[in-house]
């Protein structure tokens, strides 16, 4: 029998203690379900000045931006399925 999850959920951000020698930070997922907490690296980096936080998006314009956000949005989708498992 599956044990009743009460809460979830998941969060992108910027590790901006290891910045690249280009400026650029790698992107970091953390997954908490009830209260305890897992972090992972995307694989991808962006400059810090191209992050939202609050969003946990990247907000320049650019196709990497884009890609970027493509990216974290099927993360955050896959995350979210595995979840209702």
């Amino acid at each position: 029998m599956q044990a009743n999850r009460s809460t979830f959920s998941i969060l992108f951000y910027l590790n901006t203690s290891k910045k690249k020698k280009s400026g650029k930070c790698l992107i970091m997922g953390r997954i908490s379900v009830d209260g305890k907490s897992t972090a992972f690296s995307i694989g991808m980096d962006i400059l810090p000045n191209e992050w939202n936080a609050k969003t946990g998006l990247a907000t320049d314009k650019s196709k990497e931006a884009n890609d970027v956000n493509k990216h974290i949005e099927k993360f955050h989708a896959q995350l979210a399925q595995y979840y209702k498992l």
